[in-house]
């Protein structure tokens, strides 16, 4: 069925998710134990065979998974075919036991699925005989070059642009012909010069929609006067303390909360530190007077429960309300309040918005400043410039003020602004070659590691990625620390896992059982001794929200050091002192940038290439870039609405 060599496929399937809770060791173990013996003990759900190697619960777990994947013609094909096992999940996830007759009358159907165009045309040409002439071939081509658009973020591209990129893949075909045969075959829409992919389309139509629908049919939910009165006391719920200085919204706050009592769509925007959170607790004290339901949610679990904290409310991811709230029905009167929509993407959006009633009334809050989001579209850098479409945006700094708000709102603004080479300041630029600046920047977190963190704006690649830095800050501060070891059965040892005692570390995936969310940050701060230690607990992490967790193989799968992180990663949260490492990449630009300094609470150290800097802080956002159709659609939605 699979292959059998090094049993490399069956481990990584058994470690997916029709499989919760088997983690890599386990699979690896299960592997070594029985060998080729295990596709038996699975086909035949050999219960007491698994047991004996991985315990009950995981055995049943084995058993039930497995019963998923029990389609032996395709699996043989799919391992004859050398087609990945990610691949092979897809295609039974959609297509089920249809899949290779599908795959028969369309090969190319894989190009939805995440394959590339490059393995897509090989498998074609091999497996199923396409010529290299063949019409599904010339249109495949078409909608190749668009998803891998919507991938780099646009949810169309220019028709002139998308000839020219696709003629190298069907030379000496013309691209022209093969515009032409995708569009009689239904894979693309055209618009004048603009060709999209349907799914991205139908997405931005549908949130266009629905915020129009919205819009039009907003209904005041209080009196002009009763929001006063309302405001006046909130404001009065907040001055119960000891301090001299009256609490008071500014006007632009109450205009915001004023603009919640009477749009069923709207967006508060803002830099940081400009009082969202405030305004959005009164918001919150305006609702609550109606007794009306409040969805609080945030795209990023870090995010979410940030946003708790500060409400001192029940937050969620969008992907938690998606899973567990939607499908059981909200009620017709609810308002789904979303914070960080900097983040929201397209998609997000879409099943958001899809998922509950038009009644429902949105609140929509974040920076379009800030990063624009990881996934494909825009959503709030789109709705932030269309004027139709109700916002309010806050603009008086109240969380902080001095030299790093200033600098953050000029650079906000496009403006490269003046930096003192001076380590003391607030703020400052220490300028260092690129060859110097990875070791420049864990000298300057050695300064105060425990309240620095280093933040990059790529993992893999450039002069000081997240990767590099972080083995140079272990190496700097731990490397005679205990190392976290795991067994290996296949080697009878136990082995290092990267990690030592002390180690600060990051959560990469949402951990939903364990309360763990992407960008949750721990120390490790206990190791089990491979004699002593229980099955799946290798150690001990401390993490951000106080709480003490055990280091098992679903959380070891899920670890990175995290002395540096991504400025990506670090969206919705706030750090004593950032670090930001500057040097020359394809993402370097003015939100990067914006975003991690809008990170610190205290100081901020910007170190490597000055020109770099400023000539991505002058050019124009890469958000700008992206060839999205929202706010145009919405503009045109709402052009005869007043």
């Amino acid at each position: 069925m699979l292959e059998r060599t090094s049993g490399s496929h069956i481990i990584s399937l058994l470690k997916g998710e029709q499989f919760p809770g088997i983690g890599p060791v386990t699979a690896q173990r299960v592997w070594d134990t029985l060998g080729e013996s295990l596709y038996d003990a699975l086909d035949k759900a050999d219960y007491a065979c698994l047991e004996a190697v991985v315990g009950s619960s995981n055995a049943l777990t084995l058993i039930s998974g497995w019963k998923y994947y029990s389609c032996p013609e395709l699996l043989r094909w799919l391992q004859d075919a050398n087609i990945d096992v990610r691949t092979g999940k897809k295609l039974l996830r959609v297509y089920g036991g249809d899949a290779l007759e599908k795959l028969r009358e369309d090969p190319y159907r894989l190009l939805a699925l995440g394959m590339s165009w490059q393995e897509a045309d090989k498998l074609a040409d091999t497996e199923f005989n396409v010529s290299a002439d063949d019409p599904r071939r010339l249109a495949a081509a078409i909608e190749a070059e668009l998803y891998r658009a919507f991938d780099a973020g646009h949810t169309f591209l220019e028709a002139s642009e998308l000839i020219k990129a696709v003629h190298p893949r069907i030379s000496p075909f013309g691209g022209e012909a093969a515009l032409l045969m995708a569009e009689q075959n239904g894979v693309v829409l055209r618009y004048g010069n603009r060709v999209y992919a349907p799914g991205p389309l139908l997405m931005e139509k549908a949130v266009c929609s629905a915020l129009a629908t919205r819009i039009k049919a907003s209904t005041p939910l209080f009196a002009a006067s009763e929001v006063d009165t309302l405001i006046d006391a909130f404001e009065a719920s907040q001055n119960t303390g000891v301090s001299t200085t009256r609490f008071e919204l500014n006007a632009a706050q109450k205009q915001a909360v004023h603009t919640a009592a009477s749009c069923s769509a709207f967006c508060l925007i803002g830099g940081a530190g400009v009082g969202k959170t405030t305004t959005l607790n009164a918001i919150n004290f305006l609702l609550e007077e109606k007794t009306i339901p409040v969805y609080l949610q945030a795209p990023t679990g870090k995010a979410a429960k940030r946003m708790a904290q500060a409400t001192r409310r029940q937050a969620m991811t969008i992907a938690g309300f998606l899973r567990n709230i939607a499908p059981k029905g909200i009620p017709e009167e609810a308002t789904l309040v979303v914070d960080e929509c900097s983040m929201l993407d397209i998609q997000q959006a879409y099943q958001l918005l899809s998922s509950v009633p038009n009644s429902v009334r949105l609140i929509l809050i974040g920076d379009s400043a800030q990063l624009p989001p990881v996934g494909p579209g825009l959503t709030l850098h789109e709705l932030a410039w269309v004027d139709t479409m109700p916002h309010v945006e806050l603009t008086e700094t109240r969380r902080f003020a001095g030299a790093i708000a200033q600098a953050a709102g000029e650079i906000r603004r496009g403006i490269w602004p003046t930096l003192t080479e001076d380590l003391s300041a607030d703020i400052c630029f220490i300028q260092c070659p690129s060859e110097e600046l990875a070791e420049r920047v864990v000298e300057l977190f050695l300064k105060d590691p425990l309240n620095s963190q280093i933040l990059c704006s790529t993992k893999n690649s450039g002069a000081a990625p997240t990767n590099l830095v972080n083995k140079l800050c272990q190496a700097a501060t731990n490397s005679a620390a205990p190392q976290l070891l795991v067994y290996s059965d296949e080697r009878s040892r136990w082995e290092a896992t990267g990690f030592r005692l002390g180690d600060r570390v990051i959560c990469t995936t949402n951990l939903w059982d364990l309360d763990l969310q992407n960008g949750s940050i721990g120390h490790i701060v206990e190791l089990s001794p491979p004699e002593e230690s229980e099955q799946d607990t290798y150690g001990w992490i401390r993490w951000d929200d106080g709480e003490l967790r055990p280091i098992s193989e679903a959380v070891l799968d899920a670890l990175e050091l995290a002395s540096a992180i991504t400025v990506h990663k670090s969206q919705g949260s706030e750090v004593p002192i950032a670090i930001v490492p500057i040097y020359r990449s394809r993402n370097l630009d003015r939100t990067i940038l914006y975003t991690a300094i809008t990170r610190a609470r205290m100081k901020v150290i910007l170190v490597g290439d000055l020109s770099a800097a400023r000539k991505a802080v002058e050019a124009e956002a890469h958000a700008s870039k992206r060839n999205v159709t929202l706010g145009e659609l919405l503009q045109r939605e709402l052009s005869h609405h007043v």
